[in-house]
């Protein structure tokens, strides 16, 4: 009699922990495809409450949830070009942007309410195109660009050479306190990925004249220059679909 009921306990706990282990693979299996979804693929709801992924256009550029620097994510481009930090208040701008077999150009805008400033920025990313990987060219192109004619500060750093200059504009018939912008402009070269650079253009400026603001422009400068190098260019080429 003992030798029955010891048996039949001994198969309880078999079909027990089978049903156990069945539980937490499913939960596994689970918790492994929720990892694996991308942001566009994922429910707004479960996504970060920031217009970077709230923003349906946005997120879907947008790497993973994961936040790689306070108040950045990852952005990849469609042509899968590059990647770059992204600013979680920040949205893309459809009427600014735009994108071919060989060009692609990422614009955005990111507004602090609380310090009343605005940034309205532009990527543009070539490959495919012997002239991007000439720096005179290339540097040329973005002085006509932006109506410049000085110089411009190379930062050599990692993978990619990088030149970037500065200008203040004043705003025509504008009589704002805050009618001036201060823009930071240049050019991304990448002598171990050929035919392929970036063009990138930051402006910064005070859009609520009623509000307080500063624009310092050596701190914005350094915002810029810790941005730009932290682009990656990517080996792999090809539109996503």
């Amino acid at each position: 009699m003992k030798k029955i009921i010891l048996l039949c306990f001994c198969l309880l706990l078999t079909l027990t922990g089978g049903c156990s282990m069945n539980t937490n693979e499913k939960n596994n299996t689970k918790d492994n495809k929720t990892e694996a979804l991308k942001p566009k693929e994922m429910d707004p709801k479960d996504l970060p409450q920031v217009p970077a992924f709230q923003d349906e256009k946005t997120r879907e550029y947008m790497v993973s949830t994961k936040e790689e620097e306070p108040g950045y994510y990852l952005l990849e481009s469609r042509l899968k070009g590059f990647r770059m930090l992204f600013p979680e208040d920040a949205k893309y701008s459809k009427y600014l942007s735009s994108r071919d077999e060989n060009e692609e150009i990422i614009a955005f805008d990111s507004y602090d309410k609380t310090k009343n400033k605005m940034l309205n920025a532009q990527i543009e990313y070539y490959q495919g195109t012997s002239f991007i990987n000439n720096p005179e060219t290339m540097l040329e192109q973005v002085r006509n660009e932006n109506g410049y004619n000085g110089n411009f500060e190379k930062l050599e750093h990692a993978d990619k050479d990088i030149y970037i200059a500065h200008k203040k504009n004043h705003f025509q018939n504008d009589k704002n306190k805050y009618n001036f912008s201060y823009r930071y402009f240049g050019y991304i070269n990448s002598p171990e990925k050929k035919q392929a650079g970036i063009v990138f253009s930051f402006m910064f400026r005070c859009p609520n004249n009623r509000k307080s603001c500063t624009l310092d422009k050596d701190h914005l400068g350094d915002q810029v220059k810790k941005h730009v190098k932290l682009i990656t260019f990517l080996q792999q080429t090809g539109e996503i679909k």
